[in-house]
């Protein structure tokens, strides 16, 4: 999968070997986030319709995202690996057997 390399990438998945992580999911190496080199400080601070401050990349999707966005994202996230985390504990995906 094509890397963009920037300066502003968050994650430098550019230096990840796909090969050493690809056992942790297919995305796990492409996902990242880039800065916006620059941003008003009057619109990020005051503005009513926030600016965006960056892109969310996985695989190959990119998304221009707010502040406020990127909330919901985080939020959304740690929602969903406590609901995983939870699942797992009460047997909903049934029980891990030893290897």
């Amino acid at each position: 999968m094509k890397v963009t390399k920037t300066y502003s990438s968050l994650n430098q998945v550019a230096a990840i070997d796909e090969n050493k992580v690809k056992h942790l999911g297919k995305n796990y190496a492409t996902i990242d986030f880039e800065i916006k080199e620059h941003v008003n400080p009057t619109d990020f601070k005051y503005a009513k319709m926030k600016p965006v401050v960056g892109t969310f990349v996985i695989g190959n999707k990119r998304v221009d995202v707010t502040y406020s966005e990127l909330n919901q994202i985080m939020r959304t996230a740690a929602a969903a690996t406590d609901q995983c985390d939870l699942a797992y504990r009460i047997g909903k995906w049934g029980r891990a057997q030893n290897r």
